[in-house]
């Protein structure tokens, strides 16, 4: 299961009392025929990571990383 924290929210602008977090990104991995899905696995492919690792370690890694080289973490 992905990490859902300050940086998650703030990245995707989700409101403070979020309970649909993860329907959005069950429906965004489905759109387009899994589109998103695909990306992810081609993400982890170009990494040289194994296939047990899986897309939502992915996302929750690429997501993460990338809030964090924004340096936009809230404290609150």
């Amino acid at each position: 299961m992905p990490i859902y924290d300050i940086r998650i929210k703030q990245l995707f602008e989700r409101p403070k009392a979020d309970h649909s977090f993860w329907t959005a990104l069950a429906a965004a991995l489905r759109v387009d025929n899994g589109a998103f899905h695909d990306q992810l696995v081609h993400l982890r492919d170009q990494a040289g990571i194994g296939e047990d690792i899986g897309v939502l370690r992915v996302f929750d890694v690429v997501a993460w990383m990338h809030q964090g080289r924004q340096g936009q973490v809230a404290t609150s």
